[in-house]
């Protein structure tokens, strides 16, 4: 899968720290979706609890730039849901093939 763009012209320090991890996993062969779940939430609350202190306008401009970004991820999301019901389905087909040779 293509790597993640994950930070914008108002990503604080430490989110982007978070950003990296989470893009370096995506960029895995077979990435872990516990620890892109846990990124996930990680990076959640990060923004939750930093939107909090940030003055209206700089919010604005923050939140807009972060529904892109959201938007990526949720998109990568969905890929790897799709690919797994894929894969499961493949396995699947396979055990009924085993089964009915034996």
């Amino acid at each position: 899968m293509k790597k993640l763009t994950l930070n914008h012209s108002y990503t604080p320090t430490p989110l982007k720290s978070i950003n990296q991890r989470l893009s370096e996993l995506t960029t895995e062969n077979d990435p872990d979706e516990s620890n892109f779940l846990k990124l996930a939430i990680e990076r959640d609350e990060f923004i939750q609890d930093y939107i909090k202190n940030l003055p209206d306008d700089e919010k604005r401009e923050f939140v807009t730039a972060e529904l892109q970004v959201n938007g990526a991820l949720v998109a990568y999301a969905e890929e790897s849901f799709k690919a797994s019901l894929k894969q499961l389905s493949g396995l699947i087909r396979g055990r009924k093939a085993v089964k009915k040779y034996r």
